[in-house]
Formats: structure tokens, sequence, C-alpha cells
């Protein structure tokens, strides 16, 4: 039997056994094992805040240097097309490239307006081509010996002080110190794509550029302003008419290939009065003898409001005064001229006229005189060292037609003191870029050497008024003076 001490223990073992798990001690458990876990969390979340104010930093600091950039970008692209715009084949055209370049640039601020941009010449070089040709970028001196073919220029801030492309970082040095500073700079390179003259040449009456006659007249390379002639009918040293197929995508200096056989592009050209060549001087042009004009006298006529394909109203505008100044319309003489242009001279001269040698010239020779363009005063042109004012030289009057005209002496009636163009609603004379019946004809230094597609210098560009519109075989128009090299750039562009 069991003693009663001995059934106590059995009880009192058996409810130790049952007894109920004290609340609470599960979850101290939980407890005690989740705090490395939140100790991570922690440590996560400020790294990735360290990250994210880094990231901001980063791109706090790239912006700042971006917008530099951009705005040396904007000093670069403005300071080099004005100074291509100046280029214009000659030596002072290469001087006036760089002060263009340093008035634009200086014009300029940068760090939110916090610096003015200062120009140092050293940021400007030249060249023959957008590349930089096989001369390569050369300075403002080296460029004037070769000034003809310069038509490009290349701007680079990096030569500028260094202060112009030096960004200080505010956060990306907390990374590292190497990241203290950005330095940026900008490159641009401008230079003309077109020139502002027919592809169709003649040569010069004259390799001079400008003289005077007995009646002090201004003569240039040949021709007398106010006077007509047959741009088809032309040789000074020959009797057979020479004109001239010029290639409009070849630039001087370069042998250009045979552009007979594709008229189609040359109508373009035709059609605009442009060539796809940044100039016309320091080299030979590639020509071919004898115009296409059965082909391409059509895209001529533009000029007159008729379009026949590729040309367009937008890129060939009709001329405003669209008169036809025949021999009825030349109401203005007192005495009806023989032809349109003044009368050939007998042989051994055929292709010059009466206008070019008076002599025995009646009052009828001469032709339609001053529709367009008045006889210009020799002195004035000295006086202004060849540079045409805005106005025009000074001009001579209809009273002094007999002095200039003699021994036929043509009389005028009823002239006004306006050109009869301008009075039938021309606007006014010279300004070519309204009056597109003004064709600018490069003039060639002839003779020219033989065969069919050759090399040839341009020593000038005539400005001539179409009279009326050309047909198969002629193009009579009034020489209204020598176009300045500058006037003939074209478009300027960024490459």
């Amino acid at each position: 039997m069991c003693t009663r001490r001995q059934e106590e223990a059995s009880v009192l073992s058996t409810t130790t056994a049952r007894a109920p798990r004290r609340p609470g001690l599960k979850g101290r458990r939980r407890d005690v094992g989740g705090r490395p876990e939140q100790g991570s969390i922690a440590i996560m979340t400020s790294v990735v805040l360290i990250l994210i104010i880094a990231m901001f930093g980063i791109a706090l600091d790239l912006s700042r240097a971006y917008n530099r950039k951009m705005e040396l970008q904007m000093v670069a692209d403005l300071a080099a097309l004005a100074a291509a715009n100046a280029l214009d084949g000659s030596t002072a055209g290469v001087d006036n490239a760089v002060a263009a370049a340093a008035a634009t640039a200086g014009t300029f601020s940068f760090s939110y307006s916090h610096g003015n941009v200062s120009w140092n010449p050293q940021a400007l070089s030249f060249s023959t081509a957008p590349t930089g040709g096989t001369g390569g970028w050369v300075d403002a001196t080296a460029a004037k010996a070769n000034a003809g073919k310069v038509y490009f220029v290349r701007v680079d801030t990096a030569r500028l002080d260094a202060g112009h492309g030096h960004v200080t970082n505010l956060l990306m040095p907390v990374m590292s110190s190497a990241f203290s500073s950005i330095q940026v700079s900008a490159v641009a390179v401008a230079g003309r794509d077109s020139v502002n003259a027919l592809p169709l040449a003649i040569c010069a009456n004259s390799n001079t550029p400008a003289t005077q006659n007995s009646a002090g007249e201004l003569v240039e390379f040949g021709f007398r302003r106010g006077v007509s002639y047959n741009l088809m009918n032309l040789n000074p040293g020959g009797r057979t008419p020479e004109h001239f197929l010029v290639n409009p995508i070849s630039p001087v200096g370069t042998v250009g290939a045979s552009m007979s056989g594709h008229l189609d592009i040359i109508a373009a050209y035709v059609c605009t009065g442009k060539m796809a060549i940044p100039g016309l001087q320091g080299g030979a042009v590639t020509v071919e003898r004898g115009f296409p004009l059965a082909s391409l006298y059509p895209h001529l006529n533009s000029r007159f409001g008729t379009y026949v394909a590729p040309c367009q109203a937008s890129s060939a505008p009709a001329d405003p005064n669209q008169t036809h100044f025949d021999l009825a319309a030349t109401t203005w003489m007192k005495d009806r001229p023989d032809g349109m242009v003044a009368n050939a001279l007998a042989v051994p001269e055929p292709l010059l006229t009466f206008a070019d040698r008076p002599a025995g010239a009646t009052s009828t020779s001469y032709g339609p005189l001053w529709s367009y363009a008045r006889a210009a005063k020799y002195s004035s042109w000295s006086s202004n060292r060849g540079v045409e004012p805005v106005t025009g030289y000074l001009t001579f009057g209809t009273s002094d037609w007999g002095a200039l005209y003699k021994p036929g002496q043509p009389g005028a009636q009823g002239y006004s003191s306006s050109t009869p163009y301008q009075t039938t609603g021309g606007s006014t004379a010279y300004r070519t870029v309204h009056n597109t019946r003004v064709l600018r004809v490069p003039l060639l230094g002839c003779p020219v050497d033989g065969g069919l597609k050759v090399g040839a210098n341009v020593i000038g560009v005539g400005r001539f008024f179409m009279t009326v519109p050309a047909t198969s075989t002629y193009v009579y128009a009034e020489f209204a003076g020598a176009e300045p090299w500058s006037a003939i750039g074209g478009s300027v562009r960024l490459y």
C-alpha cells in the first residue's frame, strides 16, 4: 500500500506535467528574435537614402554642366554663322569675319548671366571645306593667303579662357574629390552652301574691272550700264559666239564632271539663279562650251511668272514687274531702235556692237536704252573706291545722251525721273533680291582654253536685266553693273 506521502507526490507530479504554458512567453521569444531584422531595415534605408541623395547630386551637377555647354554652344553657333556670313573670297572678308565673330560672342553671357564671354581670336579658324579640307583649319593670317577659297569657319570655345567652361560641382565631391569640377566646351562649323549666280557664263568684253570712256562714263568689264546685249551672241576675241554651262556643284579648283547630260539638275539651278558651290574665286570653275539655251530658256522665264518643272513660285518667285520692254514699249526713245540690242559692227569684230565702239552709229543703232539702269559716272566709282553705295553711283541724265551715244545721238522723250522699270511697277533698281529679272551672270576671263569641258576663271559677275522673256536663240538683257563679290554669297548654315 502506498503511503499518504507517496500519493501526494504522485498528484503533484501529474499537476505539474499538465500545467498550461504561461501566457506571453512565446511573444517575448519573438521580440527577442525580431530585433536583428529591424536593424537590417534601418541600415538598408540609410543606404538607399544615401544613394538617392548621391543620384540627385549627380543629376544636379550634370544638369549644370549641360546647361553651361548649351550656353557655350549658342555662342559658338552664332559666332560661326556671323563669321561665315562675312566671308566673300577677299582678304577684307577674312578681317570682317574675325570682327563679326568677336562682336557676336561679346553679346553673350554664361553661368546663368553671371559671366560675360571674353573673346579670343584663337577660338576662330578657317578652311576651304567644312571638314577642314586638305589644308586643315588655319588662323586668319594663313586664311588671307588663300582667301578666294576660304568660305568655312570653326569656333572652338575650348580656346577661350578656361573659366568659360569650368563648372564647380556641388554634391558630387561627396563621393570623391576627383569630381570637384567639370570642364565643358562647344564647337561649331559654319559656311556657305550656295552662291547667287546663274550656271550660265559669258566672256567679259574686257578683263578690266572698271574704266571710263571719253564721256566720263563708267565701263565695267567692257559693258555699259543701260545698254542691252544678247548674252548668246558675245565674244570680244573671235567671230564665233562664246557662252558656257558652269558646273553648279563642283567647287572652284576641282575638275567637275560633264553636266550637259543632266539638264534636269541644271534646270533647278537656272530657276533659282543659284549654284551649290560656296564661291567663284580662288581657282578655275568647270565649264562646258555651249549653254543649252534651247532646253533651258523656259526656266529662265520663271522670272515672268511662267513655270516649267522644276521651277516653282516658292523657290523661283516671279519679278513684281513683268512688263516686256520690247521695241513697241520703248516709247521714251525719240527714234525707234533698229533692234533689241545695239547693232553689230562690221567685220572683223561682228560680235561687238556700236555700243562698244560708237564710231559710225546712227540714232537708231543703240537699241533700247535705260529701261532698268542709267549710265553711271566713272568719277563716282572712283570716289567710292569701287564700292557702290546703297543708292547707286551718280548717274547721267537723258540730256547727256548726245555726249554718251554719238555720233547718231539718239534722243529721249518723256523719260521720267525714275527708270521705265520703276515707273511701271518695279522696285528700286540694283536691289536684285527683289528684282528677279536681274540675272547674275559669271564673267569669264577670255579667251578660254579650247575643248568642250575646261577650266575657266571668273573675273567678275555682271547684273543683266531681262528686258523680255528669253527664247531658244536669245537672252536680251540690259547691263546694270558689276555685282560685288560680297553680294553673290548665298545662304550660310551650320555643318
